[in-house]
């Protein structure tokens, strides 16, 4: 690769960094199949249910800025979380392999709730790839229609 760009050979070295993360994702979604993406957006539906419970509900911060950002949060995840299993669910059934959409739909599930949660700016980041995941999984859906 001796190709040298106006910026200098280190900016050909980092050009290749999109490239291999698009490379780890293609071989994470195609090890993840649906019933297992299924899973883990259950099984962070579960976690933040236990969070706000125990972590805010219990613990007397339910009226305080903290726990009302909790509240927002979990509910709001709570309102992806169904439509995002029974697709996942229905995939799994029909023995589709691997869905982009959901490991989308999982990875803004968990960057949403927890970066929310915590008070993370990227928050924004987990919303737009929900918005991104929902029309991926009905497209798979589709595919599945006879």
């Amino acid at each position: 690769f001796g190709v040298r760009t106006e910026f200098g050979p280190l900016a050909l070295r980092h050009s290749r960094i999109p490239y291999l993360l698009c490379f780890a994702f293609q071989k994470m979604a195609s090890a993840l199949r649906p019933g297992v993406l299924a899973c883990g957006i259950l099984a962070n539906t579960y976690v933040a249910k236990l969070y706000m419970s125990f972590g805010i509900r219990i613990s007397g911060k339910i009226g305080t800025d903290e726990g009302a950002n909790a509240s927002k949060a979990q509910l709001n995840e709570a309102e992806y979380s169904g439509p995002f299993l029974a697709a996942l669910l229905y995939l799994s059934a029909k023995g589709v392999e691997c869905s982009y959409g959901g490991v989308i739909a999982l990875l803004g599930q968990v960057v949403y709730t927890w970066s929310r949660i915590f008070g993370l700016p990227i928050f924004p980041i987990g919303a737009l790839t929900r918005y991104i995941a929902l029309p991926m999984l009905i497209t798979s859906i589709y595919k599945t229609l006879d």
